[in-house]
Order: C-alpha cells, then structure tokens, then sequence
C-alpha cells in the first residue's frame, strides 16, 4: 500500500522579513491568502498563484523557527498515510502527528527524506 497523496499542499520557505517577503512575493504575482499564527508563536503567510502555494514560515516570539524549508504533500489521513509509509520501509513518528487550528484545521507530520530534504503528509480536516 502506498501514502494516498493527492496533491503538492504548499512549499515552506523560510522568511528573516516576513512583511518583506510577503511584499516581494506578492510583486512577482503571489497573492496573500491568509496569514496566521501557529500556537507555540510561529507567524505564518500563505501566498497563491495559479495551483502553487507557498508557505512562508517567520520566527516564533523566542526567535526559533517553524518547521521552514519543506514540501508538503496533501493526504485523505495522515495516520494512513504513515502506516502506509511504514509499510514501504519509510520511517514516520506517528507519535509527531500533530492537530492544528491553521487553515481551518489540520493533521500534519515532518518527515526527512533520503537526502535530508523535510517533507510534510498535510491534511485538511
């Protein structure tokens, strides 16, 4: 069985400036859909053009960032989609799921790929 990703979500980008990048993304034609803020602080912009999505990532209050550079895949259930993983021999803490308000609701999970790449199985609730 393989992980039901149905889409490419968005792709994390970190962001020093954050006004300054939605400025400059939003120049180069993105358009900002929604800006919000993750509970432990993170300040977080979603800029669309056309299917692509990008999501900048800002520093929380303590000047740590958020889960940054990543590409994000949508999936129907990320629970599924890491027992599936885990079946192919990928090793994903399912103990790392994690329920947010962003968005109006999400599951997510970081995972690193071969080479280190971060990678995210994302799903709208």
């Amino acid at each position: 069985m393989k992980p039901n990703i149905t889409g490419l979500a968005h792709i994390g980008v970190f962001a020093a400036d954050m006004d300054k990048s939605i400025d400059f993304y939003q120049r180069l034609g993105f358009t900002l859909d929604s800006e919000e803020t993750t509970p432990d602080g993170v300040r977080l912009a979603f800029l669309s053009a056309g299917t692509c999505i990008i999501e900048l990532v800002g520093k929380s209050v303590d000047g740590v960032y958020g889960a940054g550079m990543h590409i994000a895949v949508i999936v129907d259930s990320v629970e599924q989609a890491v027992a599936a993983a885990k079946e192919n021999g990928i090793e994903i803490d399912a103990g790392a799921i994690n329920s947010l308000p962003i968005c109006g609701g999400v599951k997510n999970v970081f995972f690193n790929g071969p080479d280190g790449e971060s990678l995210e199985f994302f799903e709208y609730c």
